[in-house]
């Protein structure tokens, strides 16, 4: 094993400047005249009460995307660190169960990035790694939040910190105290990284420039890519199963649009499909709305369903089962279901600047909006997707019906999935490339 308690001969783990020490109660100091009464954390799996539980592999992903894109790599590397337990660290509560779902066994720890947190969580399970799983490459740079406190309580237990899939949004910090958190920690953040494991060059650059060393840093490509496979998917392994089986046997042509967030967006798939029922009533349309939980959201798209005549289930209060008789819309207010029920589309929609490889997994035709922002993740691999023809993108929506219907109905749906096959290939191996950079690094049973 390579944790850095049993480092044998390997690379010496990174260290902050001699004048962090004096900054970080500075630091301490004002986040305890803040009173960052939000910063609430919750044990999903009960903490030993004894003085210190077993030794971690602490995992910062701070949404599902994030989780479900690298799991094939942490499950590997778990497999590799036997005896540490797996910690799984994330900002959102709404994602607490869906991630104790992905990891039954492991520990969901949620935080808003106070260093009362970190030491708690230190106390419980003193890590040995921290994996730092997509974003951020920077402190306050994306829209989560990981706190320079958890990195730091990671090196002072003596853990190696590695960060995998990196990517740079740019964003800038969202409120005083993290403005004043990148200003005094953001190149020790990054210069602490033993391993970075970035998407791109342009990463690869702008971590080198803010301190980062040239040698730990390393372009590895996108690991989202290995995480799309999905040769061994079965109903009986989803979340919904019957519900699953049920579509299945009823062959109905379905369209799944998922992560449909914006409100124009949800109208332009609601018109399409109104448009495609007059040519196939036996449709079937999924949606999975972003942040189902916000209630507003959800009423607004009620409201746009009954509008049009449409009688929709909703997945939060259905049984699993066969939908109800008349149902010709079914809504996943749900956190977890969605890549499921792509398996199950004759052709699918996905939101812009979301997740386009979780439909191409089950090789699935992938229509699209307009406005793709350049600063997500996702955006490299929308770009290279166009690029090929491998997706289709209208903003019209009687040219998105009209597509929905030519792949349903014609031998469309192949040219597609040629071009969309042609342009993935060559973008397989970033987890393995990231475990061989672990392995340089830490040893040979890394």
């Amino acid at each position: 094993m390579f944790p850095s308690k049993r480092l044998r001969g390997s690379r010496a783990l990174t260290r902050a400047s001699p004048l962090e020490p004096m900054k970080w109660l500075a630091f301490l100091a004002l986040e305890r005249l803040a009173d960052l009464g939000v910063c609430a954390s919750a044990l999903v799996a009960a903490a030993p009460s004894t003085a210190s539980g077993p030794p971690g592999l602490w995992v910062f992903a701070s949404t599902i995307g994030e989780l479900n894109a690298t799991a094939p790599f942490l499950r590997s590397l778990h497999l590799r660190l036997r005896g540490l337990r797996l910690i799984l660290i994330t900002d959102r509560t709404l994602y607490a169960a869906a991630f104790a779902e992905i990891f039954p066994a492991a520990v969901v720890f949620v935080t808003q990035g106070h260093s009362r947190d970190a030491r708690r969580l230190r106390h419980a399970f003193p890590p040995e790694l921290l994996v730092i799983a997509e974003i951020p490459c920077l402190i306050a740079d994306a829209p989560c939040r990981f706190s320079y406190a958890f990195l730091r309580t990671a090196k002072q237990a003596g853990a190696a910190v590695c960060l995998v899939n990196g990517w740079i949004y740019g964003y800038a910090p969202s409120c005083r105290m993290d403005r004043l958190e990148r200003t005094l920690f953001g190149r020790e953040f990054v210069r602490q990284l033993d391993v970075a494991c970035v998407q791109n060059q342009e990463a690869a650059a702008f971590l080198v420039a803010r301190g980062a060393d040239p040698a730990r840093v390393l372009v590895t490509g996108n690991i989202k890519f290995d995480a799309m496979q999905r040769r061994d998917w079965s109903p009986d392994l989803a979340r919904s199963p019957e519900l699953l089986k049920s579509l299945f046997r009823d062959c109905r042509p379905i369209v799944v649009a998922g992560c449909v967030t914006d409100y124009l967006e949800q109208v332009r798939v609601l018109d399409a499909f109104v448009r495609l029922r007059a040519e196939r009533p036996d449709a079937l349309l999924v949606m999975a709305p972003r942040h189902p939980e916000v209630a507003e959201h959800m009423s607004a798209l009620a409201g746009f369903i009954a509008e049009r005549g449409l009688l929709a289930a909703f997945r939060s209060r259905s049984r699993d089962g066969p939908l109800a008789a008349g149902v010709v819309c079914l809504v996943l207010d749900t956190i977890g279901d969605l890549a499921d029920f792509y398996a199950a589309a004759a052709v699918c929609y996905v939101g812009v600047d979301h997740n386009l490889l979780e439909p191409l997994a089950f090789d699935k035709v992938v229509t699209v909006g307009p406005g793709w922002n350049p600063t997500y993740p996702s955006y490299p691999i929308y770009r290279a997707l166009m690029d090929a023809g491998g997706v289709v993108e209208v903003s019209e929506p009687v040219d998105l019906a009209r597509i929905w219907l030519a792949i349903l109905d014609g031998p469309t749906a192949g040219v597609y999935q040629d071009r969309a096959h042609a342009a993935l290939e060559r973008q397989f191996g970033a987890a393995d490339r990231c475990m061989a950079a672990l392995t340089a690094l830490f040893g040979p049973e890394a």
